[in-house]
């Protein structure tokens, strides 16, 4: 699909069952001219970031994602709680 149907609607940038049974989903949807990322752990809203492009709302999403999963062992060991998500979404800066 090309970013210019991402630009229309919302959508779901990834989705992500981590060893630990938590999911975590980013969506990514389009209003009023900023595109705006919304972290859901656990089916659950956790937090929402706004981007002015669509380029750096999926590039910080997949920084993001990427930091998700290298502490996917950490979380399977572990569990997640909501301090821990919490920490892993602000130690992806904004671009």
């Amino acid at each position: 699909m090309s970013n210019a149907a991402h630009t229309r609607q919302p959508y779901t940038l990834w989705f992500e069952t981590l060893p630990s049974n938590d999911t975590a989903r980013l969506a990514i949807s389009p209003q009023s001219g900023r595109f705006h990322v919304t972290l859901y752990w656990n089916q659950e809203h956790h937090s929402e970031r706004s981007f002015s492009t669509l380029e750096d709302a999926e590039a910080w999403g997949d920084e993001l994602r990427a930091i998700v999963m290298q502490d996917a062992l950490a979380g399977a060991l572990l569990g997640y709680d909501q301090d821990v998500v919490t920490r892993l979404t602000e130690a992806v800066p904004l671009t």
